[in-house]
């Protein structure tokens, strides 16, 4: 609470949690938690954990029992309904009164089971009705498990209560959507105009958008997917900067793992051993993509692209889609770590050279901290993403306990290092992971994971500062925000963003001047359209509580625009 609580000042305004509804997989009395020891790159620990994750006391809870339940292994007295109820709206009340909303992560596209299994509870009132059958009348599990029919109108009726009751009885704030794209965008919208009437407040909603499985291209409904929801008001999960950031995608595997570098851990600018051939237009369009993810991966938005043409966000190529998706801000959440996947560090112990010194390991962590928050939309970070988290290059930890998924919150660990991953999800990588684990160099000192902390809660507040990182509508976007260094001839490894906040309530700001270095060696620009201004540091810069101090070290000519920008930085300039 502590941690959270100085999240808070700084400016974060949620947390968002995982499953918290009644789970079918966690033994709600009894359960064990694995002792764990063993060499660094060892089996010893996984061997542990999979001897005992159905016994487990911890998993994410990706598996509804009851939707509208609490869960109990998470309660004192699990037995006692009342207490569930007492202690999780003690905790909510607990987090708002540290001034932080509270989400709730949501997972109505399946079950745990169907059937007459003694977990299955839809199946048992109305058998063959709540589930998504094939054509030839088996359910669907492309999710996973039983795929629930939302486009049923009594599973949608079923899902809208549930939220209702959340909301209402709970006094949950927001909600997260589970494989959202599995789920009629009709039905969500219908939600939250339920919300919204009924509680006379709009209740946000994001998900992953993520288009796949039986319905995949709406083959049976209009999705709530990526690119089926803009105008709608919700919020799809960016994978275009995430991936461009980090490099490769979230479903790579062996040395691709290692060999597809993004624009933040050392494509072109610093290639490690085994680094796929890339050049320098492969970073500009990489450039191009952290652009438009700073500017709210919005359709409508334009501006300069490596080949010299200016393009909409809808015209950029991501993969054989449009790469700008959303309408509106509200309808894009940026991030560059998720519980699913390597966290950030992990993806940068894989990627970056590995004689990269601890220090800068933390330097590119706060450079991915400074994308999510200086883009415009929702700022997204996961927990532990501020203190150099680690799950040991766990690709997939929903069951792999607390020995792989914990963290510590005195900054003097982020347990990089503690042995081989669970085999299931892992082991045909292992031979690439052991000699990473097994490197001491690359794990962080308590001194790295305080300044990655810090260094966050600066760009928080940074973030809060002014409302010009905030912008409500695409319209403000495309008339506040615009982009230098760009086209054929600009320096990749440099990303600079201008702001107007002329006439804007809340700006704080006349202008302000986003700067981001991704190049382990200092840059310099000539920016002629921003001579002639008094530029000065963000006073969260200048604070001598700063944590970064290498950013003082950068220089900005006012009269030319001669900027130099220290190496694997952040910065914001500003003018009153």
């Amino acid at each position: 609470m502590q941690h959270l609580r100085r999240l808070a000042q700084a400016g974060l305004t949620d947390v968002h949690l995982l499953p918290i509804y009644d789970l079918s997989s966690v033994p709600e009395t009894g359960c064990v938690t694995p002792a764990t020891s063993g060499p660094r790159d060892g089996k010893a620990q996984q061997a542990a954990v999979n001897a005992s994750r159905d016994a487990d006391c911890y998993n994410w809870g990706y598996d509804p029992y009851h939707f509208n339940a609490p869960e109990g292994s998470y309660a004192t007295q699990p037995d006692d309904g009342a207490a569930r109820v007492r202690e999780l709206r003690a905790m909510v009340q607990a987090l708002h009164r540290a001034g932080l909303r509270v989400g709730m992560d949501v997972v109505y596209n399946h079950t745990f089971a169907s059937g007459q299994s003694e977990m299955s509870v839809l199946d048992r009132i109305v058998p063959g009705y709540y589930h998504r059958l094939s054509a030839t009348g088996e359910i669907e599990r492309s999710t996973c498990c039983e795929n629930t029919a939302t486009e049923h109108r009594m599973m949608a009726r079923l899902m809208s209560d549930s939220v209702l009751l959340w909301v209402r009885d709970h006094h949950i704030d927001s909600f997260r959507f589970d494989l959202m794209g599995h789920q009629p965008r009709s039905v969500m919208e219908a939600m939250r105009a339920r919300l919204k009437r009924e509680l006379g407040r709009d209740i946000h909603f994001i998900g992953e958008g993520w288009n796949f499985g039986e319905v995949a291209n709406s083959a049976r409904f209009v999705q709530a997917s990526q690119l089926s929801l803009n105008g709608s008001g919700i919020g799809s999960f960016n994978d275009r900067m995430r991936d461009a950031a980090r490099g490769g995608s979230a479903g790579d595997s062996g040395v691709a793992l290692i060999a597809r570098q993004g624009w933040l851990n050392g494509q072109v600018t610093d290639p490690n051993a085994q680094a796929a051939p890339a050049s320098a237009g492969d970073l500009m369009r990489a450039a191009d993509m952290i652009r438009l993810g700073l500017a709210g991966t919005l359709r409508d938005v334009r501006f300069t692209t490596a080949d010299g043409s200016v393009k909409r966000g809808a015209e950029i190529d991501y993969g054989g889609q449009p790469a700008g998706f959303a309408s509106q801000p509200a309808e894009v959440v940026n991030y560059v770590e998720n519980h699913d996947n390597q966290t950030l560090f992990d993806t940068n112990a894989m990627k970056l050279p590995t004689g990269t010194s601890p220090q800068e390991r933390a330097r590119v962590q706060v450079l991915g901290n400074a994308l999510v928050a200086f883009s415009q939309g929702v700022a997204y970070f996961h927990a532990g993403q501020e203190l150099l988290r680690s799950k040991s290059l766990d690709r997939n930890s929903y069951n792999s306990g607390d020995a792989f998924n914990r963290l510590d919150f005195s900054a003097s660990t982020n347990h990089f290092g503690s042995g081989l991953p669970p085999e299931s999800d892992n082991g045909k990588d292992w031979p690439l992971m052991q000699p990473l684990l097994a490197n001491a160099q690359i794990n962080p000192r308590p001194e790295d994971i305080r300044f990655t902390r810090d260094a966050t809660l600066d760009l928080l507040r940074i973030r809060d500062s002014s409302v010009l990182f905030r912008l409500r509508s695409s319209a403000e976007v495309q008339q506040r925000l615009s982009f230098l260094n760009t086209g054929p001839q600009q320096n990749p490894a440099v990303i600079v963003a201008l702001l107007n906040g002329q006439g804007l309530k809340e700006a704080n700001f006349a202008s302000v001047l986003v700067v981001l270095n991704t190049d382990k060696q200092a840059q310099r620009l000539s920016l002629p359209a921003i001579s002639g201004k008094r530029w000065a540091l963000h006073p969260v810069h200048l604070s001598p509580s700063a944590a970064d101090k290498r950013v003082r070290e950068a220089s900005l000519d006012a009269q030319t625009g001669e900027l130099m920008v220290p190496g694997r930085t952040a910065m914001v300039w500003v003018v009153r």
